[in-house]
């Protein structure tokens, strides 16, 4: 860590495209503050789109897909439960040009490693599939708990979990398991940092040495969240606008 140079990872959440104007030229001024501001690494961190069905959704997705080719970095796409009210997992992958994605992954960045958790389950651990959940049960299902504890087990970095529910406390933004997720946190001592969505609200939460950070929605015109990664840390700029001589 000793090494590492400022690396700029940008997170939007909750976009919620529904295929008006006024939504692309939002997103569109979001991904070109980003070009401008040397983010090398972009996640969308769920709830891309509103469809109104199945075709409605899947040509939502592409517009969106193709928008964020302009992004000048690397692109990964996370789902959240809106992106599943007429797809599976799969096809959402698929509608946006990335078939065979994995609903949950890792990937390293400025001397972290990412870990991206899919809360999309039911309870019964049944994934949400084209409207077949109720979005204020959602859950981690007991396979990843699996893939997540070894994980973070074998991570050499330190690590920062992006969830597109919440994982900090009880709420119904949260999943349901949100306890056993946190315990298992606390025990790595690897997580220096976790990023929400859903809640579509601003919030910090400290616990055990991990910092739980909810970040407010794009929807409602929240700017994109930039992670600046150094020796000293992550730093967290929240409605980033880079400078005009960037």
């Amino acid at each position: 860590m000793q090494n590492a140079q400022l690396t700029r990872v940008g997170l939007i959440t909750d976009i919620h495209y529904d295929g008006s104007a006024i939504a692309l030229n939002r997103l569109y001024e979001k991904i070109s503050a980003l070009n401008t501001g040397h983010v090398e690494t972009l996640v969308v961190m769920g709830d891309v789109v509103n469809g109104a069905n199945i075709s409605h959704t899947k040509r939502m997705l592409r517009e969106v897909s193709a928008l964020c080719d302009s992004f000048k970095g690397t692109v990964h796409f996370m789902h959240g439960n809106h992106d599943l009210d007429y797809l599976s997992k799969a096809e959402f992958y698929t509608a946006l040009g990335c078939a065979g994605n994995p609903s949950r992954f890792h990937f390293e960045a400025g001397g972290y490693n990412f870990i991206c958790i899919d809360g999309n389950f039911s309870p019964d651990g049944t994934a949400y599939c084209a409207g077949n959940f109720n979005w204020q049960e959602s859950y981690i299902a007991e396979e990843q708990l699996d893939w997540l504890r070894g994980q973070l087990a074998a991570s050499l970095l330190p690590v920062i979990i992006l969830s597109h529910q919440r994982i900090d406390k009880e709420t119904q933004f949260a999943v349901r398991n949100y306890d056993q997720v946190r315990n298992m946190i606390t025990l790595s001592d690897k997580v220096k940092a976790v990023f929400q969505g859903h809640n579509h609200e601003d919030d910090l939460l400290q616990v055990d040495g991990a910092t739980y950070y909810t970040l407010s929605a794009h929807v409602d015109d929240a700017g994109p969240a930039v992670l600046e990664l150094t020796s000293k840390g992550v730093r967290l700029l929240r409605d980033f606008q880079p400078l005009e001589t960037a």
